[in-house]
């Protein structure tokens, strides 16, 4: 198996960082935005869509890190843990990663998701079926939305749950709660006037409907074989894993919008390396353990209101056995 990796990555240190030094860390490895051009094609995957805290962004030098700072080959076993949108799945996959080696787990419809992807059982003709009542006129999607947000989440879930999210305001996570979804509001079209500060046309739904398509139907075709589990962090303790096996874990970020599941990240970590000693690499907005880099991730910063002036700081912790 031949992994991809970034030839040049660039690299600034810094020492004594405030955030840091709490966890030991003496040395803070910032790892900034790079060209990644030479990998970049028409058929790399991408998550369906973004929500807040996904990885889109930063899943290339995450990936790079992983490969870069493990030793994996054929038989080894990569678990991305809360794997949400598949973002670091999704780039496994676009490194020469086989699906058969990657387990995913998530309690969220992300779950769903991937398991009827990797199980085959994604059914596109249904998903463009509901991406056909999206209207064409962008200032009736909000209305949309929220009607279909109304509707029984048990019956397609999937399918309702792609559209709701890439219509989500700020994409913030909606989540099923038995037969009704939560933290259900979405964007509305909005055109910037001559004194905003945000100067781009706010699209009611990202990716829109032809793009969101085309991004799931490239992973149906290349994801199947993932096994996914729609499951708490805890069903990683039945999974057979060992000392050869990478576990990435990425929790909704401490003190921000809750996603609607609870996540302890030292009793998981505990947990996991009791039973065996695998590496994890544990995605935060602060470093969680001693060796820890950060990581910038590219984009705007001005948030959902345009005003925000400081992007969000991702870390990336390592967890290894002695």
């Amino acid at each position: 198996m031949k992994l991809l990796l970034h030839s040049e990555r660039t690299v600034a240190v810094t020492a004594n960082d405030t955030a840091a030094s709490q966890y030991g860390v003496e040395r803070v490895e910032t790892v900034l935005h790079a060209d990644w051009s030479d990998i970049v094609t028409e058929s790399r995957l991408l998550p369906p869509c973004s929500y807040q805290g996904g990885k889109q962004r930063i899943s290339q030098q995450v990936v790079d890190h992983i490969l870069s700072n493990t030793t994996t080959d054929d038989s080894t076993t990569f678990f991305d843990v809360c794997c949400g949108s598949g973002a670091i799945t999704a780039e496994l996959l676009n490194r020469g990663v086989a699906p058969e080696q990657i387990v995913m787990i998530d309690i969220s419809s992300w779950g769903a998701l991937w398991v009827m992807i990797g199980s085959g059982q994604f059914e596109l003709a249904t998903f463009k079926g509901y991406l056909d009542l999206v209207p064409e006129d962008k200032t009736q999607i909000h209305a949309f939305a929220t009607e279909l947000a109304t509707q029984p989440a048990s019956v397609d879930e999937v399918y309702k749950y792609l559209v709701l999210q890439a219509c989500s305001f700020g994409g913030k996570q909606i989540w099923r709660d038995g037969d009704v979804w939560r933290n259900a509001f979405f964007r509305r079209h909005w055109l910037p006037t001559a004194s905003s500060v945000r100067q781009s046309p706010a699209n009611p739904m990202q990716p829109g409907p032809q793009n969101l398509y085309e991004r799931v139907a490239k992973l149906v075709d290349r994801a199947v074989g993932v096994r996914a589990r729609q499951a708490d962090v805890s069903a990683i303790l039945l999974e057979d894993y060992d000392a050869r096996s990478v576990i990435y874990v990425d929790p909704p970020y401490l003190n921000t919008t809750a996603y609607g599941f609870d996540f302890d990240i030292a009793q998981f970590v505990e947990s996991v390396q009791a039973k065996n000693p695998a590496t994890l690499f544990v995605s935060e907005a602060a470093p969680v353990s001693p060796e820890a880099i950060r990581i910038n991730a590219s984009g705007p910063r001005g948030g959902v209101s345009g005003n925000r002036r400081v992007a969000h700081e991702e870390w990336l912790s390592s967890f290894r056995c002695a």
